[in-house]
């Protein structure tokens, strides 16, 4: 059994995936639908009426935009994200998609380099142990 503190309340919980204990998921989940809701009833809300609208702090508005889980649609035009790499409006995420893809790309090429030279050292071992097998 696996216990953590909660990150948000600091209470004791069974781990089950989650940062955060069942409580404070759940009460996450209504904030989500809420905001969802509201804006898709108005689209033209800014942050702050959403949040005075919803009851739920900017911050966290935001956060469930970065995160992806809220997607804003072309209608929404007074809820601006901006690309953490290259400044482009995104409509959720932290970067846009062509960051995305070049980060994407950068680091497959960065993983299959170093695949590589791991690959070439163990089989070198693994000759070697075999010959110390069969001697």
């Amino acid at each position: 059994m696996n216990i953590k503190n909660c990150k948000r309340c600091g209470k004791l919980y069974n781990y089950t995936g989650f940062d955060l204990c069942p409580e404070c998921f759940n009460k996450d989940e209504e904030d989500f639908v809420k905001i969802r809701d509201y804006i898709e009833k108005n689209p033209q809300a800014t942050v702050a009426e959403v949040s005075a609208a919803t009851e739920v702090e900017v911050k966290k508005i935001m956060d469930f935009l970065r995160e992806g889980r809220l997607i804003l649609g072309s209608k929404n035009t007074n809820i601006t994200l901006i690309c953490e790499r290259c400044g482009k409006q995104i409509l959720s995420g932290r970067y846009c998609e062509s960051c995305s893809k070049e980060l994407e790309k950068t680091l497959r090429s960065s993983l299959n380099d170093g695949i590589t030279e791991k690959d070439s050292r163990y089989e070198k071992l693994y000759i070697r142990d075999n010959q110390k097998k069969n001697y």
